[in-house]
């Protein structure tokens, strides 16, 4: 015989459907989610900073590309090169792709699985069991049974576990989504404050060139003095330090930029071989505003909270998963079709058959396992709890650390600033001197080593203040909002 399965009937479909409707609209067992509570300061830090750096009482929207703040074309293309070869921007785009799927596929739960199967089945029954099959006017055992035909079936969620499993994975999703964003605003702080830091090495280097030039000058200077006698081997030895110290630091400064450079070249998605537009120093401007945000604010504006937050929600979740897991499970099955040995008889009405079961299973007794699992989830919901409390004091005592730096930090570039002025008006005055011949060569090459020294410190004041001012906006959340990203 052969067997074929026809669809249901239009009646029972429709009741299926109802019913499916019916249990996915129904209540989900377990806690709901709560945002965990934790308390805003009124103040990033503990005293009153400067207007510029400290928090107001309005908060300012920080651009999408803020980087553009600093008005140089070249770090902009640094940052958009990043941003669009970075590869580990490249692969939280395919996680976030990854938790999406999995969305999807926990989704489809939800609805009745339908199969299709087709089975040749030759068999020889025995002679002891023929009669019960052909009945006791015929001798021949062995038969061939075929079968074919379609399969409903279907667990209806009743309890909500599936539902909260849905929750779960959602939430996964939406931490993805913003960890996607979390790297892109870090990408391209590094990649700022290394353009940065590479301009202000570059202008280093060439002004300690300068400066071993000088002392070396000088240190001629003094052989010349000590084989004439008007110096002594102390003397000389002096100059001899000085000019070893000038030339000791190009070698560091040329290994950091180099470092630097390569660095860079990573971030962009490229090899350390390869050559980058690169900014000078002057042209990277100080934003003409900071950023500015209320504490209270900062919890919706940084993506890492958000983040912590999902976690909280997921594991939340699985909670009702566990709960779910501890009742009873219900399910539904239906096929309908025909049987028969001849193909040409599947359309006859004596050969359909059709089946519909039902069952409800409860677990007595597994050794603990279940409310072990439940167990465990409620632990893992504290465990986000604490995590996500944690993340937020991180993020309060970033921004106060930043807070800080910029102010201590841009208090140095101004004394160094001013430091630099000073040396170059002494050096530019001992030079005219020199040249009408008021004071001697080795005094006008100290005020020119004094200025030069000089300033490369405000070279790497500038480079830090500068820096300090990328981490600002990367501790403020960077230009994200919760709108932009959620996906669920």
């Amino acid at each position: 015989m052969k067997k074929t399965i026809f669809p249901l009937q239009k009646t029972s479909t429709i009741c299926l459907l109802l019913g499916i409707a019916g249990f996915y609209s129904g209540c989900s067992i377990g806690p709901d989610f709560v945002q965990p509570k934790i308390g805003s300061p009124n103040s990033f830090t503990r005293q009153t900073l400067s207007p510029q750096e400290t928090n107001r009482q309005v908060s300012q929207k920080i651009q999408d590309d803020w980087w553009r703040a600093y008005g140089s074309p070249e770090l902009n293309a640094l940052v958009e090169l990043a941003l669009k070869n970075n590869f580990d921007i490249e692969a939280a785009s395919a996680n976030l792709k990854v938790a999406q799927a999995n969305v999807r596929a926990q989704q489809g739960y939800f609805f009745p699985t339908v199969g299709l199967g087709y089975n040749a089945l030759r068999q020889n029954t025995g002679s002891a069991i023929q009669p019960a099959v052909y009945g006791p006017d015929q001798n021949n055992s062995i038969y061939t049974l075929k079968t074919s035909g379609i399969s409903v079936g279907f667990v209806p969620d009743i309890w909500g576990g599936n539902r909260r499993q849905v929750e779960s994975l959602k939430a996964l999703g939406n931490a993805a989504s913003y960890q996607l964003d979390a790297l892109r605003i870090t990408v391209a702080n590094n990649v700022l404050a290394a353009a940065i830091q590479e301009a202000s090495l570059r202008e280093q280097l060439a002004t300690v060139k300068q400066l071993a030039s000088s002392a070396k000058a000088q240190l001629e200077h003094a052989r010349r003095l000590r084989d004439a006698g008007y110096a002594s081997s102390v003397d000389l030895a002096l100059q001899e330090s000085l000019y070893a110290q000038a030339i000791a630091q190009a070698p560091v400064i040329e290994k950091s930029r180099e470092q630097t450079l390569n660095l860079l070249n990573v971030l962009c998605g490229q090899m350390p071989s390869e050559k980058l537009l690169l900014p000078k120093l002057e042209q990277i401007q100080v934003p003409a505003n900071l950023p500015n945000l209320l504490p209270a604010d900062l919890l919706t504006q940084r993506p890492d909270i958000k983040i912590a937050e999902e976690y909280v929600r997921s594991a939340n979740a699985q909670i009702g998963v566990a709960l779910a897991n501890m009742l009873p499970q219900f399910n539904v099955l239906a096929s309908a079709g025909s049987a028969t040995a001849v193909v040409a008889d599947i359309a006859d009405q004596v050969s359909k058959i059709w089946s519909i079961s039902g069952g409800v299973s409860q677990t007595l007794f597994a050794g603990g396992t279940l409310f072990s699992r439940k167990q465990a989830a409620d632990a893992a919901t504290d465990v986000a709890v604490a995590q996500y409390k944690s993340t937020v004091l991180f993020a309060y005592q970033n921004v106060a650390d930043t807070l800080y730096a910029i102010q201590s930090d841009k208090t140095y570039l101004d004394a160094a600033i001013q430091n630099e002025a000073a040396s170059k008006v002494i050096f530019d005055q001992a030079n005219n001197q020199f040249k009408v011949g008021y004071i001697s060569e080795p005094v006008k090459l100290q005020t020119e080593q004094t200025y030069l020294q000089a300033k490369i410190n405000r070279l790497q004041a500038t480079a830090t203040y500068l820096g300090d001012t990328t981490s600002l906006y990367q501790s403020l959340g960077g230009g994200w909002s919760k709108e932009k990203s959620q996906i669920y």
